[in-house]
């Protein structure tokens, strides 16, 4: 039964990394490319919006399942792989290579914030006003508020990609159980 939950949950786990790192690939790679070529600001910004908050659901889910799998899997090491209660969380690499991950992990979950909450919605609000005609938004802030979406994107995308690497660094346990 035990094999049976681990494997459950790693399962669980990359399922939640697909959905939130997804949606990444797909608007950078696919929509944004892909939405320079609608003229119709209008349509643009409507299709924008309904893209971005739906992918906003997904990757919200998919960070739900990421934290609920993951704090099981953390939460069961020294039972799953047998560690003595009394040997320390960082005598293996698997504490430090963990402990970094983590902190990856809260810088990625900053900037996403920073992306999702106050730079994504201000470019598209830019974006909508200078396309209704608004004289206060210029193209140099709608072009400013772009270049700190884009940082922002990439910065998340290579610092997910990071993490996945740390997963399997605590994965390949013939490295991370190394004293």
């Amino acid at each position: 039964m035990e094999d049976t939950l681990h494997i459950i949950f790693i399962w669980i786990h990359i399922l939640g990394l697909v959905l939130f790192l997804g949606p990444q690939f797909f608007l950078a790679f696919a929509w944004v490319p892909t939405s320079r070529g609608i003229t119709d600001m209008p349509i643009r910004i409507k299709a924008m919006r309904t893209l971005t908050r739906r992918f906003l659901w997904i990757g919200g889910l998919g960070l739900v399942l990421l934290i609920v799998a993951g704090g099981y899997l953390i939460g069961d090491w020294r039972k799953y792989y047998n560690i003595p209660s009394d040997t320390s969380f960082f005598h293996y690499y698997f504490g430090s290579i963990f402990v970094a991950k983590m902190v990856v992990l809260l810088v990625m979950l900053v900037l996403l914030s920073l992306h999702t909450f106050r730079t994504g919605p201000r470019l598209i609000d830019a974006m909508e006003a200078q396309a209704t005609g608004s004289k206060t938004v210029t193209d140099a802030d709608v072009r400013s508020l772009r270049m700190q979406s884009m940082f922002l994107s990439i910065s998340v995308l290579v610092l997910t990609l990071v993490i996945m690497v740390g997963g399997v660094m605590l994965n390949t346990t013939t490295f991370s159980f190394k004293s």
